[in-house]
């Protein structure tokens, strides 16, 4: 009997430091979360992205923590200033991507930063590029319209991908406004919790901005 009351309190001892850490986690990366999503420069994205990093790496079995650490320099290789660092930038992210592909590859969320890290590469060198990563981009957000087509980080996505498209190659502010007023309306269903990802929001209403003052709206 005693040795079974031993068992039963050293059990309960587990779940509860186990649930303690988990929300110090969860504290952690939404903490880390809110310095990325207010960044203003390059110097506070890169130091939100290394403590994303930072917590993967002490946690790598922990699915929230590797997606955000790949999203995060996802984010990051868009403002890098020096195209030769981006690539490498993106293997680190692609590492993290791979861990949570395996954890679950029937999430919506993992499929649209499967696009958005396909995007990022293409970025890099868009016309050599586009025949390889533009099939990944398509192959990730077609998986995204099968599991939850109301995702608004995919007409995010996307909307950005004509904007920065030339109008001569099919893009434009023109093309790309009605997908960001698409996200719009599907941003309000998101949750702030931490452990459905919400990112998207703040930059998308700067991108709706943008398109109308390009188009004169």
């Amino acid at each position: 009997m005693k040795k079974t009351l031993t068992i039963v309190i050293a059990a309960i001892g587990l779940m509860i430091a186990k649930e303690g850490k988990s929300q110090s986690i969860d504290a952690d990366l939404t903490e880390t979360y809110i310095v990325l999503d207010t960044a203003k420069t390059y110097s506070e994205v890169l130091l939100a992205s290394n403590q994303f990093k930072l917590i993967a790496q002490q946690n790598p079995d922990n699915w929230l923590a590797n997606y955000y650490a790949a999203w995060s320099i996802g984010i990051l290789s868009y403002r890098e200033p020096k195209k030769d660092n981006k690539d490498p930038m993106l293997d680190e992210a692609d590492a993290f991507f791979k861990k949570i592909e395996s954890m679950d590859s029937s999430n919506d969320e993992v499929a649209v930063l499967g696009g958005l890290l396909a995007q990022a590469r293409l970025s890099v060198a868009p016309a050599g590029r586009h025949g390889k990563y533009g099939v990944i981009v398509n192959k990730y957000f077609d998986m995204v319209k099968k599991l939850n087509p109301d995702n608004p980080r995919m007409y995010y996505l996307q909307g950005n991908a004509l904007f920065y498209t030339p109008k001569l190659f099919g893009g434009g502010a023109d093309k790309a406004l009605p997908l960001y007023e698409k996200a719009k309306g599907l941003f309000v269903n998101d949750s702030s919790d931490i452990h459905k990802p919400h990112w998207g929001k703040t930059m998308n209403e700067k991108m709706l901005i943008e398109c109308k003052n390009k188009i004169g709206k």
